[in-house]
């Protein structure tokens, strides 16, 4: 089978123009803002929970309770 490399051409005839409305360029920028507040305070949630746990424990662990 023989290559035909002749009429490759890296530009194009006619330039490429996307039609662009100013709407959609930010149309799911919402979308991701509101993903990153609840994944953001979700793991500030979750880390959190775990320094106060360890704290806690690192707390408890040297007190002896006693009884009289």
């Amino acid at each position: 089978m023989r290559d035909d490399f002749e009429n490759i051409r890296a530009e194009r005839d006619i330039p490429l123009h996307r039609s662009i409305t100013q709407g959609s360029n930010y149309a799911g920028l919402w979308k991701q803002i509101a993903l990153g507040i609840v994944v953001g305070y979700s793991v500030l949630g979750v880390l959190s929970a775990v320094g106060w746990w360890v704290f806690v424990k690192l707390a408890l662990s040297g007190l002896q309770i006693t009884t009289p």
